[in-house]
């Protein structure tokens, strides 16, 4: 019997620091060969929409798992009243074959993009930053948050957004989600005064210009970036990029997908991907974390299959211990 696992049963089966822990095993696994992951397939959908297609097997001593996110993407469903981004992730025992589970892809998506943040912050960031500037006020700026707050407890975020709306939805969401322990949230009036003072910057927009410049940014701040996933999108100005320190989720797939680093690239003002680091390199050792008080260091994501793969299986072995889910045979 499979498990269908919807966004609230997802929300009860996973905690973020079990997200963060997911993302070790998963960049860990990534780097020691234990993870295949093909790049994701587009297929065009009528009225100009896309399917993406992200399968991922995970072989480690402890586990071995297969899934497939399918992720559509509508842009004409604004006119519907709907929303323009589905998920759905199925998750399958790679030894038999057999469908474990059938999850919701949006929570999933939003912590696991939320987690990776939260492990780079864990291994770049600052041990004292507490002040965060977040950009963006959309469906991942709150996983933005809770994932930062989980390694580097917050005394202050500051939030750049357009959306006065959008912006009180994630103030009630993460407090929600925080309840007593959820730190003052402002809204800012500039990418300026946002960053002013600030040690943690976390970019989840879906801009195409840099949204804040370099003579803004404080030493020693570390900056999350995963908004950006096309070359032609692009958050953190190149300025900022020619002086960080760079580690992004994979090479391969930033080479396809980073705009914020293949626009500096092709203006020759960063070196190449052999100079750039990866998490899994951070994870097992293999490079090392934050060298020096005052460094900047970018961690740039564009997001992965084995992302997805990990979280689910965390979520699908809560939801058994916890009885959570409608059981169907599939």
């Amino acid at each position: 019997m499979a498990l269908i696992l919807s966004r609230s049963d997802i929300q009860r089966c996973l905690t973020m620091p079990e997200a963060i822990e997911a993302m070790r095993l998963a960049f860990g696994a990534l780097h020691a060969g234990q993870a295949q992951m093909p790049q994701r397939l587009a297929v065009g959908l009528p009225e100009q929409g896309t399917a993406l297609l992200m399968p991922s097997l995970l072989q480690t001593t402890e586990q071995e798992a297969f899934s497939l996110k399918v992720i559509t993407v509508m842009p004409r469903n604004s006119l519907r009243g709907l929303p323009s981004l589905y998920a759905s992730v199925l998750l399958l025992d790679a030894t038999t074959g057999r469908t474990q589970a059938i999850l919701e892809g949006g929570w999933l998506t939003a912590m696991r993009t939320g987690a990776v943040s939260g492990l780079a912050t864990e291994l770049l960031a600052r041990r004292e930053a507490d002040v965060l500037a977040l950009f963006g006020a959309g469906a991942q700026a709150p996983t933005q948050l809770l994932a930062i707050d989980a390694v580097r407890p917050l005394r202050e975020v500051r939030v750049v957004n357009r959306s006065n709306e959008h912006y009180q939805q994630l103030v009630a969401t993460v407090q929600s989600l925080l309840g007593a322990a959820c730190p003052p949230i402002y809204r800012a009036a500039s990418a300026a005064e946002a960053l002013k003072g600030a040690s943690l910057v976390a970019c989840a927009t879906t801009a195409t210009t840099p949204l804040f410049t370099w003579r803004d940014i404080e030493p020693g701040t570390h900056i999350n970036a995963v908004g950006a996933f096309t070359p032609e999108m692009c958050e953190v100005d190149p300025e900022t990029v020619a002086h960080a320190r760079i580690v992004v989720d994979q090479r391969e797939a930033a080479l396809v997908e980073a705009g914020d680093l293949l626009q500096p690239l092709a203006a020759g003002r960063i070196a190449g991907p052999e100079t750039w680091s990866e998490l899994g390199e951070l994870v097992s050792g293999a490079a090392p974390g934050r060298q020096h008080e005052d460094e900047i260091t970018l961690f740039k994501s564009v997001g992965l299959a084995v992302q997805d793969l990990a979280v689910a299986v965390q979520v699908y072995r809560n939801a058994r211990q916890l009885g959570v889910g409608i059981e169907v045979d599939v």
